[in-house]
């Protein structure tokens, strides 16, 4: 595979994770998303040191935490910024919780598995890219919009108790 093709693979595989990790410790969004960008310039700029040995996601997060850093100096003059060691206590509960955040997506990717397809499609209407699709889905259908959110409340308890079931026995054993 080509630099430029494993780099977006990656990147686009993990800047979620970066983002949350950006917008945990920035509290004006805008200002987030503006680090994140920098974040994937920069990592692009560097791409050609990035030892693939080694996992993305750190590499990429020391990246991300450099940047964090940055801007909390340029704005350092405001009242609006959180103290080093807030930032230092965020940091370290990110890097505690990372592991197991991971954990519980991959159990999620496995319960929604289990769910029917109707449950499946009503997930991926509700929580895809296009919003609005609930109203159409109801327009479609011919099912009372109500309806169709309790449903996916019905489906959020159950992937929960199914998430957290698993990870009670130890991870994937039962996804």
């Amino acid at each position: 595979m080509d630099q430029t093709a494993e780099f977006v693979r990656l990147w686009t595989q993990y800047h979620r994770d970066v983002e949350r990790y950006v917008y945990s410790m920035i509290p004006r969004s805008a200002d987030a998303a503006e680090v994140v960008q920098v974040v994937s310039v920069k990592l692009w700029e560097k791409w050609g040191n990035y030892d693939n040995e080694r996992p993305f996601i750190p590499w990429a997060m020391r990246f991300a935490w450099l940047e964090i850093l940055k801007w909390r100096q340029r704005l350092a003059r405001e009242k609006l910024v959180f103290s080093d060691e807030l930032l230092q206590q965020m940091r370290s509960t990110h890097e505690e919780l990372d592991p197991v955040m991971e954990m519980r997506r991959k159990i999620l990717g496995k319960c929604l598995e289990k769910l029917n397809q109707e449950d499946r499609e009503l997930v991926r209407l509700r929580y895809g890219s296009r919003h609005g699709a609930i109203k159409e889905e109801a327009e479609r259908t011919g099912k009372k919009m109500h309806l169709l959110y309790y449903a996916l409340e019905r489906i959020r308890v159950q992937l929960l108790n199914c998430i957290e079931l698993n990870m009670q026995r130890g991870g994937m054993a039962d996804a």
